[in-house]
């Protein structure tokens, strides 16, 4: 739509460029006319005053013929002639040219035709028979003799120099050139006049070609005006970042498709924003969640070395205890005299029960290590749960003995079912009740109950122990079954310890399929309770035999 506008403003100007050329062109042919003309009349003039001189001094070279005259040689006279020819045959070319423009200006208000136009043809063709007849003339014209008449020969001379058909060939050309000399002022004033119009005609169309071209811009500009200035202020929006903005369309222009195509661009990229924005959250929140997983595993990695650290420090003082008791005792016996029997035997029981107490706790280092590698070696068979742990809580009641705790064991369950029985290593399930039941003796209060219950039923046996002892931290509570680690609290009550002994029960009862679970309140007690899958009565008759 804009397009044709703009095409159709463009042709009309180039429609009145055209005109005003053509005007120009027309108005300069009529001054080239006028011009023409002008210089025609000119040049007929100058002819005719040549062509009279020539024949006023062919007519002198006569006279001088007549008295014998040295000047008066055939070669003047020749050139003279051959002057009043080429004159004449100028003057009649000439006069047919200039009888033809004046035809062709005759419709033009300027310049009208003389009524006496074809006379001055009629004269250039009396002139050539007046140059033959005074060639013809002269050429047989002799000095005259002593005696002749000067007067009658002159005036017979003058006849032919003057008469050409009967007619006053001065007459002619003097009133030639008295008409030519009339015509040139008006030759040249038309010719002026002419180019005064074509100025005039310039300056007209101009204004007109100005004017139309202010018309038109105001025109276009007040179409242009209002689109340029939206598009332009959505630019602006878009450089200030606000993509949110579209051009407001009203018309079906090209302008609209323009904004069109601007709103599509923005609508882009908006897009692109929102997705980039997407993307860069998206990047930070795995950037801060990474964070987060490196924070939380160099604080792992620092509670781990603060564990190895303080695993050193318990292992070298559990290793260094017995093994400073087994060297006391041997230096002991080794120094003085010989005693008796009964002194040797009771120093090598407290060196055998130092070694035991090393024994345990490479134990403990070596089951842990297996457990971290997937080899936990397990030898199952039937065992009966009832009597191991009758036998576990009578290890835990001596051990509480020595620091006042009582261990009490209780059942419960179907009287009905026999007793229960699972598919363990006796010894490996020993040593997890053991560390469960000595952890309930040692932090416990003195005074205290460990109470050791046991459930069945026909797929599971629960065993639970209860201490009265100093109870566990709620923040430590998700830690307890990690190795190495010992809370604040069961280091003031007791300074010794690893603190992998709930990792290896939590070890062992995995590697067995069943559950173990703590659940404790500071100053309150501990209660551990370990879930085992039981063996049917028919799969244990079966496996005893």
């Amino acid at each position: 739509m804009f397009r044709f506008k703009i095409s159709m403003a463009l042709g009309l100007l180039v429609a009145l460029v055209c005109v005003q050329a053509a005007f120009v062109y027309m108005g300069s042919v009529r001054v080239y006319d006028y011009a023409q003309h002008s210089r025609l009349a000119s040049d007929i003039l100058a002819e005719l005053v040549e062509l009279s001189a020539n024949k006023q001094r062919l007519r002198v070279w006569a006279s001088q013929r007549l008295m014998n005259a040295a000047d008066a040689s055939p070669e003047t006279r020749t050139a003279l002639l051959a002057r009043m020819r080429a004159s004449a045959t100028t003057l009649q070319d000439l006069a047919r040219r200039d009888q033809e423009l004046l035809e062709k200006l005759s419709g033009q208000a300027m310049v009208e035709p003389p009524a006496d136009g074809q006379r001055l043809v009629a004269v250039t063709d009396l002139l050539d028979d007046n140059i033959v007849a005074v060639q013809n003339r002269l050429l047989a014209l002799a000095p005259l003799s002593a005696g002749s008449d000067f007067g009658a020969v002159w005036q017979e001379l003058n006849g032919v120099f003057n008469q050409a058909r009967g007619r006053d060939l001065r007459e002619l050309i003097d009133s030639a050139i008295e008409r030519q000399r009339t015509v040139v002022p008006a030759a040249r004033a038309a010719t002026a006049s002419g180019l005064d119009a074509l100025r005039m005609q310039a300056i007209g169309m101009a204004a007109v070609t100005l004017l139309a071209s202010i018309v038109m811009a105001r025109w276009l500009g007040g179409n242009l005006q209002q689109p340029l200035a939206r598009l332009m202020a959505g630019i602006r929006q878009l450089q200030a970042g606000r993509l949110d903005h579209r051009v407001r369309i009203d018309s079906e222009d090209e302008f609209a498709k323009v904004a069109e195509q601007f709103n599509t661009m923005t609508d882009e990229l908006q897009q692109h924003r929102t997705r980039a924005d997407a993307t860069r959250q998206q990047l930070e929140t795995a950037v801060q969640d990474r964070t987060a997983e490196l924070r939380q595993a160099h604080e792992t990695l620092q509670r781990i070395d603060q564990r190895r650290r303080q695993l050193f420090a318990d292992l070298s003082h559990d290793l260094r205890t017995p093994a400073t008791a087994i060297r006391g005792e041997a230096e002991i016996a080794l120094r003085g005299a010989d005693r008796p029997v009964t002194e040797y035997r009771q120093t090598l029981s407290r060196i055998v029960g130092g070694v035991g107490q090393l024994s345990d706790v490479v134990e403990d280092l070596m089951l842990v290590a297996r457990a971290d590698a997937d080899q936990l070696i397990l030898r199952p068979a039937p065992v009966d749960l009832a009597a191991l742990l009758h036998e576990a809580a009578d290890q835990a009641g001596t051990l509480g003995a020595a620091r006042g705790v009582r261990v009490l064991l209780e059942a419960s369950g179907d009287a009905g079912l026999p007793p229960p029985r699972v598919h363990a290593d006796e010894d490996r399930l020993r040593r997890a009740l053991m560390v469960v039941l000595d952890n309930a003796v040692k932090y416990s209060h003195p005074d205290g109950t460990v109470r050791v219950m046991w459930s069945h039923g026909t797929a599971e046996a629960v065993v639970r122990v209860r201490d009265q002892g100093i109870g566990i931290e709620p923040a430590e509570m998700p830690h307890v079954f990690e190795r190495f680690v010992r809370g604040d609290r069961a280091r003031r009550h007791r300074a010794d310890g690893s603190g992998i002994g709930l990792s290896i029960a939590h070890s062992i009862v995995t590697a067995h399929g069943g559950r173990i679970a703590l659940q404790s309140v500071p100053d309150g007690g501990t209660t551990v309770e370990i879930t085992l899958p039981v063996l049917a009565h028919r799969s244990a008759d079966e496996a005893a035999a």
